[in-house]
């Protein structure tokens, strides 16, 4: 009687131990094939922010104009277009040019800006991961700005790929942070501002 319940206690124990290990998940390594597959896919996304920046050029980012009208009207949060007519579209008179906007020119210029940064960061893999978090939340806001006026999946899928590359260090293959990101582990342990930095390279 004890010699089987003995048994019975090794048998469940090593059931136990095999229910446990089977929790406890592997890290996933990338192959090299892998990653560099995924940095054509962040090089090609920061091509699709380069690309955009042409229709609203500086100085008066004229192209934009007409987008922040249809996302102050069309937009899927509550509240966000009347944030938009308060700011962007602050004292303007015309629904088709910018005329006496007080603050279009300025905050029209901060949202090329940050697009050519997310342009530069991905397309080159120089700091990616803060390229593609500033790219998701550009992303976003057109999302819900837009996203009833044009095929609804357009800036959801633009969101997902943004937040795919701040997951994975892409821009560790064929990109600056290949040879940044070591340098930066390297002073890591003695530098603050390295070691934040390095998580964006």
């Amino acid at each position: 009687m004890s010699i089987s319940s003995s048994a019975s206690d090794h048998k469940r124990t090593a059931v136990t131990g095999v229910k446990e290990s089977s929790k406890v998940s592997l890290p996933i390594t990338l192959s090299e094939r892998s990653i560099t597959g995924f940095a054509l896919i962040r090089i090609f996304v920061g091509y699709l922010w380069f690309q955009q920046l042409f229709w609203k050029m500086p100085p008066d980012f004229a192209g934009l104009y007409s987008y922040i009208i249809r996302e102050s009207q069309h937009t899927i949060i509550p509240g966000y277009g009347f944030i938009l007519q308060h700011t962007f579209l602050s004292g303007c008179t015309s629904l088709h040019t910018a005329v006496g906007c007080t603050l279009y020119v300025p905050l029209a210029g901060s949202v090329w800006i940050a697009e050519l940064i997310v342009a530069i960061s991905l397309m080159f893999g120089l700091f990616t991961r803060f390229g593609a978090i500033l790219g998701s939340i550009l992303a976003i806001q057109l999302y819900v700005g837009l996203a009833y006026t044009e095929w609804l999946w357009t800036y959801g899928m633009l969101v997902l790929l943004c937040l795919a590359i701040t997951a994975i260090p892409a821009g560790r293959r064929l990109g600056f942070d290949q040879w940044l990101a070591p340098r930066l582990q390297g002073v890591a342990h003695s530098n603050r501002l390295a070691r934040f930095a390095g998580w964006f390279a």
